[in-house]
């Protein structure tokens, strides 16, 4: 199953790509996807997107069209045909709490 990821904003100015399309199964989460999306982009997607605990997340993480701070944060399942959009807007949540 494929899902697609935006990028919007200063995530885009990392990636250097507007989007890319991401293979997907059961069980997958935000966070393995961003995790998998870490590795091929490096620490600065990865301070940006996920963090840790000196490194609060600094984009807006939608799942199709929801701030995933309002379904299950990091841990919202993802399916094909889904759309995740990373955008540089500050988390409406911190999602470490």
């Amino acid at each position: 199953m494929i899902m697609l990821v935006k990028f919007l904003e200063s995530v885009q100015g990392i990636t250097e790509q507007l989007e890319i399309s991401v293979k997907v199964g059961k069980g997958d989460t935000v966070y393995t996807v961003l995790l998998a999306l870490a590795y091929h982009y490096g620490h600065d997607f990865y301070a940006v997107t996920i963090g840790d605990k000196s490194e609060t997340p600094k984009v807006r993480i939608m799942l199709n069209g929801k701030d995933i701070g309002h379904l299950k944060g990091f841990e919202t399942n993802v399916k094909g045909g889904d759309i995740l959009v990373l955008s540089s807007q500050e988390p409406l949540i911190n999602l470490h709490d």
